[in-house]
């Protein structure tokens, strides 16, 4: 069985934005096993949510894994990504989507944080 990885973000107007979304999911490319990866934004930003799930699924994913790229267990965590998830296996029913849980709090953002503060005073 095929398993995907694939990281959903906000999506946002702002071109550095959907720059750095696409960075970091390079770099979960360049340290992961699982067999495929893929992208999508829940609004604005392409490829939407729908369109990353789709060409995963051309990719030959059987199994798609999504971790929401958001900090706080918001409306789009407790409600949209779970609603539109019940479309997804409706339109691809012979494919297994399993969401996994968002970043929220974790002691590597915390460690991110000092690490720039020190950054900005040369420590």
């Amino acid at each position: 069985m095929k398993k995907a990885l694939f990281v959903l973000g906000h999506g946002s107007q702002a071109a550095e934005a959907d720059s750095i979304f696409e960075q970091i999911v390079e770099m979960v490319k360049g340290l992961t096993s699982f067999e495929l990866v893929g992208m999508g934004s829940l609004q604005i930003s392409k490829p939407s949510f729908e369109e990353g799930i789709a060409a995963l699924i051309e990719k030959g994913a059987e199994q798609v894994i999504i971790v929401p790229m958001f900090i706080f267990k918001g409306n789009h965590v407790k409600f949209d990504i779970p609603e539109k998830l019940v479309e997804l296996k409706e339109q691809f029913s012979n494919v297994t989507f399993t969401m996994a849980n968002h970043i929220g709090a974790d002691e590597r953002i915390a460690m991110i944080i000092e690490e720039r503060a020190k950054e900005a005073v040369g420590a």
